[in-house]
This record gives structure tokens, sequence and C-alpha cells, in this order.
């Protein structure tokens, strides 16, 4: 089982035992905790986050320099399916505290969510601008609860 950051889980439970209503408005509630929650964990530190990107590219390098065929590598795929998962575990949280359910297989959510999230943070450290990546944010959050219907 995948295990969500301890920072993260906590400003969803703090968030729900907060809340007077539930479904979908509730799961956008719960969603935006979360991610305001994931933001300052990447900020606090932008040369660990550049780190990821370095070496998953020299990965990607390494692999394309010698393999024209399209074929997934190893050891980036796994680090995206990691990335899914604990981004499936958190929105599946979100749902199961809000009384929402997920129109969508989960993991293809959270699929989109990752590739939203790491253009994000790329973008963040090439400009530092927070007002950009808040924009994302929360558009992403929106997108999300779009995805999700009462139960």
């Amino acid at each position: 089982m995948v295990r969500l950051r301890p920072t993260i889980c906590e400003a969803v439970e703090k968030a729900a035992a907060s809340l007077d209503h539930g479904g979908v408005r509730a799961l956008r509630v719960l969603l935006h905790a979360g991610v305001s929650a994931y933001w300052p964990l990447v900020k606090s530190a932008p040369a660990k986050q550049v780190e990821a990107y370095e070496a998953a590219v020299r990965t990607l390098r390494e692999r394309w320099a010698v393999q024209t065929d399209c074929i997934a590598d190893p050891e980036a795929s796994a680090v995206y399916r990691e990335m899914d998962a604990e981004v499936a575990a958190f929105l599946q949280l979100c749902a199961d505290r809000s009384g929402a359910q997920w129109l969508e297989p989960v993991e293809a959510i959270a699929a989109y969510a990752v590739s939203v999230l790491q253009g994000t943070v790329l973008r963040w450290l090439a400009d530092c601008n927070d007002e950009t990546m808040l924009v994302v944010l929360d558009d992403l959050v929106s997108s999300l609860a779009t995805r999700a219907a009462e139960v």
C-alpha cells in the first residue's frame, strides 16, 4: 500500500473534520487542502526537485541515445507509477472523506494530476512565479472535482 505524505494526510483529515457538507463540494475543499499542503513541500526543497528532474532526464537521454523503439523505460516509468499511486491514494482519501466517488478510474485521474503537477513544479523552478502556480493548482482542483459525483 502506498503511504501518503503525513503533511498531506493531516491537511485532508483536518479539513474533513471541519466540513459541514459532503459530496463534490466537500471533495473540492479536501483536494484544495491536500494540494495546499503539498506545495510548501515543493518550495522548501527546490534543489531536490531539480535533482529529481535531472535524474529523470539523464535516464531518458541515455535510453533514447541507444534505443529508438518506443518502449517504456523501466526505471523512469517506475518513478511515475510510484507518483501515480501516491496521488491515487490522495484522491481516494479525499473521495472517501467527502462522500464523493470518481467517475473515471482513479489511476487515470492520478496520471493526469501527476502530469499537471510535474509541469507546474518545473515551471515554478524556472520562474518562481507563485501567482501562476496558485492559478494552475486551483484549476487542477476544479478540473479534478468535475471528475466526481455525489455518492
